[in-house]
């Protein structure tokens, strides 16, 4: 009860520090200023916005299918099922949504909810990792070769790609000598984990899956800059590319402060603007924009997340009905139902 009310705390902290960020971000912005940006977007570069972002979930498909097993989940059903992963991710609140993930997988790959966990973690290093490559070469093109913060970002957010296993070994060694001597339950969250672990040394066992998986992580987030640089582009606002991953990067990365309500607004437009503050751009124009383009970018993961849910519910009552008339046809042969 006592770690429950501890997570709820935490969890209702989080939320108020996300409101008050978000607060903040829109009083510097001015909500007319804002509402001016969304009304003002060019109709034809949205279009090529949004053309881009279903690009973007079209290759988070391809990589969440690389770390599966081979033959586990096709192409386009992975990619229904990252696009749906990624709107429960945005929507739910406090990070709830993240689960989303490992649920689908367990009903649309028929794999173990704990090494769909696993497939996460996998995901989410992959996501640190190529964000750290992103933000570095970025870096090091506005600010020059000379830049010890580039290095800096790059170290920091490489190094849960060496650091996950061993955390992991960690963490199931613990399990197993803390939890698993107290009873079923230990012993189920003992299971747990060993099947997160394991799911992650078979990962490591298909060398070539993880390679390709890793390229397209990098592809995958070069998509992500590109709906911000359109979108920007968008709004009037032509910015030199490398500012714009830069500064993008560094929105990213404030989504892992663990200040969360929904859609990561408040954490989001924070990092966007400080960033986008540092490389030059006015404070009240940094401002406005994160907030525009983050709208634009929650309403298209709306879209697609939506249709992506649709698609699958529909798929899964199609596949429900057919098991029913199978089974209403055996009964007629004299079989059980």
């Amino acid at each position: 009860m006592r770690a429950r009310t501890r997570r709820f705390a935490g969890r209702l902290i989080g939320a108020a520090v996300a409101v008050a960020l978000f607060a903040a971000i829109l009083t510097i912005a001015r909500p007319q200023a804002v509402w001016h940006l969304l009304l003002a977007t060019n109709g034809r570069l949205l279009l090529v916005a949004a053309l881009t972002s279903a690009a973007f979930l079209a290759v988070r498909g391809l990589r969440l299918q690389l770390l599966l097993e081979h033959g586990r989940l096709g192409w386009p059903r992975a990619t229904l099922v990252a696009a749906a992963a990624q709107g429960a991710a945005l929507f739910a609140p406090a990070r709830t949504g993240e689960l989303a993930l490992p649920w689908l997988l367990k009903r649309t790959a028929e794999q173990d909810f704990s090494s769909a966990v696993g497939t996460l973690l996998a995901a989410r290093t992959l996501d640190l990792a190529t964000l750290g490559l992103w933000g570095g070469a970025a870096v090091l093109a506005v600010r020059g070769l000379t830049e010890p913060a580039a290095l800096a970002i790059s170290a920091l957010l490489l190094a849960p790609i060496a650091l996950l296993p061993l955390t992991l070994a960690a963490a199931d060694r613990l399990a197993l000598r803390l939890l698993a001597p107290r009873g079923l339950a230990g012993r189920r969250w003992a299971r747990r984990v060993r099947r997160v672990r394991r799911e992650l040394e078979k990962l490591r066992r298909r060398p070539a899956r993880l390679l390709a998986a890793a390229l397209a992580s990098v592809i995958m987030w070069g998509l992500q800059w590109g709906v911000a640089w359109v979108l920007l582009d968008a709004m009037g606002q032509r910015w030199p590319p490398a500012t714009v991953v830069a500064g993008s990067t560094a929105a990213a990365v404030a989504n892992l402060l663990p200040f969360n309500l929904i859609g990561n607004l408040g954490t989001l437009e924070a990092g966007w603007t400080a960033a986008f503050t540092a490389l030059g751009v006015p404070l009240e124009v940094a401002a406005a924009t994160g907030l525009a383009a983050h709208l634009w970018g929650l309403i298209f993961a709306a879209f697609f997340g939506g249709a992506a849910w649709a698609v699958l519910l529909l798929s899964r009552k199609a596949g429900n009905g057919r098991t029913v008339n199978v089974g209403v046809s055996n009964t007629g042969r004299g079989g059980t139902f």
